[in-house]
C-alpha cells in the first residue's frame, strides 16, 4: 500500500513573475498528489514580482531588451552568479528549515542559485528543474546542468537542452503539466456556466485573456472584437482592476477578475483569445479549445507563435483586423473551428500521456532505487 510523503519532504520553488511559474508549481503539486505531497514556496523579494507586473503592462520593450541582453551563455552565467549571492540568505534559510528529500524549481533564477545553496548544506538534496517555455528556453535555463533531473515539457525544449550539453540520462521529455481543474472530467457544462453568467449557451462565445497580470494588448483586442459585434465575451482581466472597470457593463460582456478557478469559464467558450502565455496556451489545449494569439511578451513569448502554428493549436492574429476576420469567420462557419479542434485534440492526447513520466522521475529522485530511464522523448508528430 502506497502512503503519501509528508508535505515537508518535497519543496517546489517558484516566483510571482506573472502567473506562469506559479501555475506550473501548482500543476506539479496537483499532478503528484495524492501519492506525493509538496509545499510551494517563493523565496525571492516581492520587488521582482512588482517589476515584472509593471513592465508587462507598461514597458514590454524594456523587458524584451533585458531578455535579449542576457540570452547568451556567459551573460546568463554572470546573472546567475550575481543572483546566487543576492538570494543566498533567503534560499539558505528556507532549505535549512526542514530536511527536504527533494527540491523542484519552475523558475530559471532558482536553478543555479538553489544548486549552489544545496551544495552548502551538510546533507545533499536532489534538485529537479522544470523548463517554463514551450518553443525555446532562455539561456538562464541552460546554465545549471548538475540537477538530478531536468524536465523538458515539449520536444522542442528537449532537443534544445540536448544540444546545449545536458546529460541524456538526466534529461526527460515530459509533457506540460497543467493544474487539476483543466483535466477535470466533471467541469460544469457550457450551458450551466454561461447560464450562470446570464449569457446564451447557443451563441458563439469567446474567452479573452491578457495573462494573470492583465498585460498590455488586452484592451485593444477586446475593444476591436466589441467593435466587430462579437455577440458574447468573457473577459479575464486578472489583477488589472482598471481594465475591469473599463469593460464592466458592456453589452454581452462578462468581466472575470482574478480567480483561481478559471477552467469552467474557459471551457464554456468556443475559442480562447489573447496573450500567448505558455500556461494559458496548454491549459486551453487540455480543455480542447483552439487559441487565437493576439499579443506576446517580446523575446520570452515570441517563439510561442511558431509553436501554435507547428502543432495546429490555433491561429496567430497580431492586429485588430486579423482578429476580427478570424472571429467573424468562425462565427459564420463551424468547419474551421472543428478542424482546428481535431489537431488540438491530438496534442492534448500526447501531452496527457507524456506528463505521466513526471511522477516516475520524481519518485526515482526521492527513492533512487526506483530506476527511471532518462532521455525518454514522447515525441509528438504532426501527421503530413
Amino acid at each position: 500500500m502506497r502512503t503519501a510523503l509528508d508535505s515537508s519532504d518535497l519543496l517546489i520553488l517558484s516566483a510571482q513573475t506573472g502567473g506562469g511559474h506559479m501555475s506550473l508549481a501548482t500543476a506539479l503539486q496537483d499532478l503528484l498528489a495524492p501519492d506525493i505531497t509538496a509545499t510551494i514556496a517563493e523565496p525571492l523579494p516581492r520587488l521582482i514580482a512588482a517589476q515584472y507586473r509593471w513592465m508587462s503592462r507598461h514597458a514590454r520593450w524594456l523587458w524584451a531588451a533585458g531578455y535579449a541582453l542576457t540570452d547568451t551563455p556567459p551573460r546568463a552565467l554572470m546573472l546567475h552568479q550575481y543572483f546566487a549571492r543576492l538570494f543566498a540568505p533567503a534560499i539558505g534559510e528556507l532549505l535549512r528549515k526542514r530536511r527536504y528529500r527533494l527540491v523542484i524549481t519552475t523558475y530559471p533564477f532558482l536553478s543555479y542559485e538553489v544548486k549552489r545553496a544545496i551544495d552548502r548544506l551538510p546533507r545533499p538534496v536532489p534538485l529537479i528543474a522544470l523548463f517554463a517555455d514551450p518553443e525555446r528556453v532562455h539561456h538562464a535555463w541552460l546554465t545549471e546542468r548538475g540537477a538530478a533531473a531536468t524536465l523538458a515539457p515539449t520536444h522542442e525544449t528537449y532537443l534544445q537542452a540536448l544540444k546545449a550539453g545536458f546529460a541524456p540520462d538526466r534529461l526527460h521529455s515530459t509533457g506540460w503539466p497543467v493544474r487539476r481543474q483543466f483535466c477535470d472530467p466533471d467541469l460544469p457544462s457550457r450551458a450551466a456556466t454561461l447560464g450562470s453568467l446570464g449569457l446564451d449557451p447557443d451563441q458563439f462565445t469567446v474567452f479573452v485573456q491578457g495573462g494573470g497580470e492583465g498585460s498590455a494588448g488586452f484592451a485593444q483586442c477586446a475593444a476591436a472584437l466589441l467593435a466587430a459585434g462579437t455577440p458574447q465575451m468573457i473577459l479575464a482581466v486578472g489583477t488589472n482592476q482598471q481594465l475591469g472597470e473599463r469593460f464592466h457593463g458592456a453589452p454581452g460582456v462578462r468581466v472575470a477578475r482574478y480567480t483561481p478557478l478559471i477552467a469552467p469559464l474557459m471551457a464554456s467558450a468556443d475559442v480562447v483569445i489573447g496573450k500567448v502565455g505558455p500556461n494559458t496556451l496548454i491549459e486551453s489545449t487540455m480543455l480542447g479549445k483552439p487559441f487565437i494569439a493576439t499579443t506576446y511578451i517580446p523575446g520570452q513569448e515570441q517563439g510561442n507563435l511558431a509553436f501554435i502554428q507547428r502543432h495546429g493549436l490555433g491561429w496567430v492574429a497580431l492586429d485588430a483586423r486579423e482578429q476580427r476576420q478570424i472571429v467573424e469567420r468562425l462565427r459564420a462557419d463551424p468547419a474551421p473551428l472543428a478542424e482546428m479542434g481535431a489537431s488540438v485534440g491530438r496534442y492534448r492526447a500526447w501531452n496527457a500521456a507524456a506528463t505521466e513520466l513526471i511522477r516516475t522521475v520524481v519518485s526515482a529522485a526521492i527513492a533512487p532505487r526506483a530506476a527511471v530511464a532518462g532521455g525518454q522523448s514522447h515525441c509528438y508528430t504532426i501527421a503530413p
